[in-house]
């Protein structure tokens, strides 16, 4: 099965038409599928996130409204921001969550911040 419409992340990839995918991120950047401490303490074993940003995110992932309730993918995920990574965490279901993560490298010679 190829992917949807003209912004869709997943356009022109070959995936499982069964997949429930993210409305923002691509398939190959999911890092997880699962329970969600399970995926918390597999965040923090890859060293995306730390715990502290876990506590602090931890009621607005919760909160999140089930795909399988609404069918808005929007209101199903949320985007945390840790110092290296954009991670989404995109709830499928009552118990199911599915994480990305994006990681962001800044190279410190090109930008005029790291400068002295």
């Amino acid at each position: 099965m190829k992917g949807g419409g003209k912004k869709y992340p997943n356009k022109g990839v070959k995936i499982d038409p069964r997949a429930i995918t993210s409305a923002r991120m691509p398939e190959s950047l999911k890092v997880y599928s699962g329970y969600l401490y399970q995926g918390y303490r597999y965040l923090v074993r890859k060293k995306i996130m730390i715990w502290p940003e876990i506590e602090m995110e931890d009621q607005k992932i919760k909160a999140l409204v089930p795909l399988s309730a609404n069918n808005n993918k929007f209101e199903a995920s949320l985007w945390v921001f840790s110092d290296n990574h954009v991670i989404e965490f995109f709830r499928t279901s009552e118990f199911n969550y599915k994480i990305y993560a994006f990681r962001i490298v800044f190279d410190e010679e090109c930008h005029s911040l790291f400068r002295h």
